[in-house]
Order: C-alpha cells, then sequence, then structure tokens
C-alpha cells in the first residue's frame, strides 16, 4: 500500500508566499461565502486589506466580479471584465464545494489584437487604390494591344492583380467583421431560391471542371440572418466545393433543422482534407496544398471569413472530410 506524503505547514506557508508573487490574482471562497485566501495581486488590484475570513460581498465591489462570483454556475467558467480600464479574463473553478477565482490582465494581448486589426485593415485600404489603378491601366493596355506575345504577359498580369484585388478584398470584409464594424441585420430568407442565386453566379466554374450541381433544398425552407454576409458565405463554401472537387464531380447544398440550429450543408466528392489539417483550415492564410490553392486562385482567408460570419450570427461551422472521397461543411445558424 503507498504511502501519502504529507504536505509540511511550512511548505504550505511557503506556497503561499510564492502566490503573492504572481503577477495573476488568487481568491479562495467557501461554501459559506467566506474568503478564505487572496493573493497579494488581489488585495492591491481590488484596493482590499485582510480580505480573509470576510464575506466576499463585503470585499468584492467591482459589479462585475461580484456577479460572477456570486453566480451558481454548473460547471466551470470564464469571462471578461473591466477593472480600471483594464480587461481581465476571470476564470471561476469549483474544487471541494470551494471557489478558486483566477484573475489574468489580458490588456496587452487586447491591445496587440486591436493593433493587429488596425494594421490589416490600414494597409488594405492604401493598397485598394493603387491596385484598382493598376488594374485600369492594365485593361487599356489589353484592349489596344494587338500582338499576341505581348497579349500573353498582358495576360499574366492582369491575373495577377485580380488575385491582388480578391485578396485585399477579403482581408477588408475581415477587418470588417473582427472590428464588428457592420452590424448584423437579420431577416427571413428562402434558402432553396438564395442557392440558386448564389450558383448563378458560380455555374462558369461547374461548366469549367464538369461538375454537376444539386441544390437539394426544400422549397419553403428559410433561414433567419443577414442576407449579404451569408451570401459571401456560402459563396465561399460552395466556390471551394466546386474548385477542389474532382472532374465529373458533384455538389450538394442541403438544408435542415436540428435542436438548436438551423443547417447548410455543403457536401462534395472532391479531393478531400488530411485529417491533420482539419482543425487548422478556418485559420487565415492556411492552406492544405500551397501550390494547388494559388493554381485555383485562391487567398487563404475564404474559410477564414466562413468562420467569422457564422460567429458573427451566434452560429458555428464544421467540417468532415475523408481524403480522396470529399467533404462536408455544415453552417449551423440559431433558430429565430
Amino acid at each position: 500500500m503507498e504511502t501519502v506524503k504529507k504536505i509540511k505547514l511550512s511548505d504550505f506557508e511557503t506556497f503561499l508566499k510564492f502566490l503573492d508573487y504572481l503577477k495573476e490574482g488568487i481568491i479562495v471562497i467557501d461554501e459559506d461565502k467566506t474568503i478564505n485566501y487572496a493573493n497579494k495581486y488581489v488585495e492591491t488590484l481590488l484596493n482590499i486589506k485582510e480580505p480573509e475570513g470576510k464575506h466576499f460581498a463585503d470585499v468584492i465591489k467591482n459589479n462585475y466580479l461580484y456577479s460572477i462570483i456570486a453566480h451558481e454556475y454548473e460547471k466551470d467558467v470564464q469571462e471578461e471584465i473591466i477593472i480600471d480600464d483594464k480587461k481581465f479574463l476571470v476564470k471561476v473553478y469549483h474544487i471541494d464545494n470551494k471557489k478558486f477565482v483566477h484573475l489574468t490582465d489580458i490588456t496587452p494581448f487586447e491591445v496587440y489584437k486591436q493593433a493587429k486589426k488596425d494594421f490589416v485593415s490600414n494597409v488594405s485600404h492604401e493598397l485598394k487604390t493603387p491596385i484598382a489603378v493598376l488594374k485600369g491601366v492594365i485593361e487599356t493596355l489589353e484592349t489596344e494591344e494587338y500582338d499576341e506575345g505581348k497579349r500573353k504577359f498582358i495576360s499574366m498580369a492582369q491575373k495577377r492583380i485580380n488575385q491582388m484585388n480578391t485578396l485585399i478584398n477579403d482581408l477588408l470584409i475581415i477587418a470588417r467583421l473582427e472590428s464588428k464594424e457592420d452590424k448584423i441585420i437579420k431577416t427571413n430568407i428562402n434558402l432553396k431560391r438564395f442557392i440558386d442565386q448564389i450558383y448563378e453566379d458560380l455555374s462558369h466554374l461547374t461548366q469549367e471542371k464538369n461538375v454537376k450541381f444539386y441544390n437539394k433544398v426544400n422549397e419553403n425552407f428559410k433561414i433567419y440572418g443577414d442576407e449579404k454576409k451569408l451570401s459571401i458565405l456560402l459563396k465561399n463554401l460552395i466556390e471551394n466545393a466546386i474548385k477542389y472537387n474532382k472532374e465529373n464531380g458533384k455538389v450538394e447544398v442541403k438544408g435542415f433543422l436540428d435542436k438548436d440550429y438551423t443547417v447548410i450543408e455543403v457536401k462534395d466528392t472532391g479531393i478531400g482534407i488530411p485529417k491533420e489539417a482539419l482543425p487548422l483550415i478556418f485559420e487565415r492564410f492556411y492552406r492544405v496544398d500551397k501550390s494547388r490553392s494559388r493554381n485555383v486562385g485562391g487567398t487563404g482567408l475564404g474559410l477564414s471569413i466562413v468562420k467569422h460570419i457564422a460567429e458573427a450570427h451566434k452560429g458555428k461551422v464544421s467540417v468532415e472530410s475523408t481524403l480522396g472521397k470529399g467533404s462536408s461543411f455544415k453552417v449551423y445558424l440559431p433558430k429565430p
């Protein structure tokens, strides 16, 4: 039988002293709502002295933090709150009838995230004008040039400029979604007619790839969301399903209801996605096959945009795929 090594009181006191050196807050509250422990960081942050032994309501004066501690959650929880113009991540753990509250200052990360978003947005706006000018110049040269050799090079330049223009537009879409600059304006949308309209814009791709498209949505099936943004989402999914399909393949779109969501499924018989890549495909600029993505004109932002739009609707997106057999993307939108 194994012997359990007991912790000496001096060791425990040393551990508590160590917690005082942390640049993070620790609060322990028992089942009687009494504070058993709070480290120095918490005392300084909340401007409290000797909180041990006191009811937390007599000590915690920040309304956000008070409400998180007071609420009886069924499981561990985390929330973001503001204290003295700084953003903190608050995690509450339930162990042996006690609440362990952990506060982490995430202000520097939020500043970095915002700076990154602003940089992407500003650079995209700055590039948009010169790209538009170059596009106009190239189109003019193409109409005035009759030498086949020169036209070939002009066509190559035009293709690259179009790719750059698409990339900039995608970056601006993500920047607006992340900054919540565009409001989500929800309406009831007939999904079958909606899919038909999107496919009309992409029908030339199915002809080029010799891919069959099937809209299997019921005539009266409706979704509730922002028509403009969902059009971008579905166009990305359907375009990918066509571009990364096999010769003589097929693409199917379905709509159905589950317990909590309205679900849109875009399924293809394409090349599929490796299992190890599935957790990463919604990250911006991630490409499963870099050379193939560039050949079909992908920016690496399409699925990231899909994820952002789904989340902006308080929904989600999932994927199932088998390499060499095809993929199924499902978009879950909350029921109205």
